[in-house]
């Protein structure tokens, strides 16, 4: 297992403590401190957040379905290598809801609602200086969100974030402070469009931003091999 220190878990909480292992193991995964091919251990985890195993062994299993680890029994659990088939799978996925979401939220969005997208783009522009990619990557998240819950469909986020999973590793590598400036300035138009009324234009620049991922995933398996798969013809 790699030398990360895991910080115990604050109690008490609104969410079972399944939750709270199964969202710090996915955060280290897609932050990449829990990189591809890294052995994990029930006992450590459970001695690093001060639970007992129950938890850690329900949060793999539910990591497990999202393609993050590989539970073999009798064997060491690893975090998977990156799938660039299910990543562009995911991609396609993606951009079908999104693109719809943002026509709709175009067209039903108020006032309120665009207040609310440019405080998020606001919140975005002050963490293109902080060290941690993180706190982009959770923002660029909670913009994508607004935009399915201004369109009426709240629930499109949850079925993109389970296909979105093997995408985020990906997008966490591409953040650089540049990439991150780009990225800001691209919800920047979309939200104008958005605010303008133009369902057109707003379904357009949607899709171009979420095209990057799969301009960026073949040279990010160039750069990083050792975190992918090998895939089969």
């Amino acid at each position: 297992m790699p030398d990360i220190t895991l910080e115990p878990l604050a109690a008490p909480a609104p969410q079972t403590t399944t939750d709270q292992v199964f969202e710090t193991l996915y955060s280290a995964v897609v932050s990449l401190k829990l990189p591809p091919g890294a052995k994990v251990s029930e006992a450590e985890i459970a001695k690093q957040l001060d639970v007992s195993r129950q938890p850690v062994r329900d949060a793999f299993f539910r990591l497990s379905k999202l393609g993050f680890l590989l539970i073999r029994p009798q064997r060491a659990t690893l975090v998977s290598r990156i799938s660039e088939r299910a990543v562009l799978n995911a991609a396609f996925v993606r951009t079908a809801i999104e693109a719809e979401c943002t026509r709709l939220a175009t067209e039903r969005r108020t006032d309120e609602d665009i207040a609310r997208l440019r405080a998020n783009l606001q919140r975005q522009e002050q963490a293109l200086g902080v060290e941690d990619a993180g706190v982009f990557h959770g923002l660029d998240d909670a913009f994508h969100r607004m935009i399915c819950t201004i369109a009426g469909h709240a629930h499109a986020w949850d079925l993109i974030q389970e296909q979105k999973a093997q995408m985020d590793r990906v997008r966490f590598l591409t953040l650089s402070e540049k990439r991150r400036r780009d990225v800001r300035a691209e919800h920047g138009v979309i939200v104008d469009a958005i605010a303008s009324g133009d369902p057109d234009e707003a379904e357009r620049l949607m899709r171009t931003h979420l095209a990057d991922i799969r301009r960026v995933v073949s040279q990010i398996r160039h750069d990083k091999a050792a975190f992918f798969e090998e895939e089969r013809p």
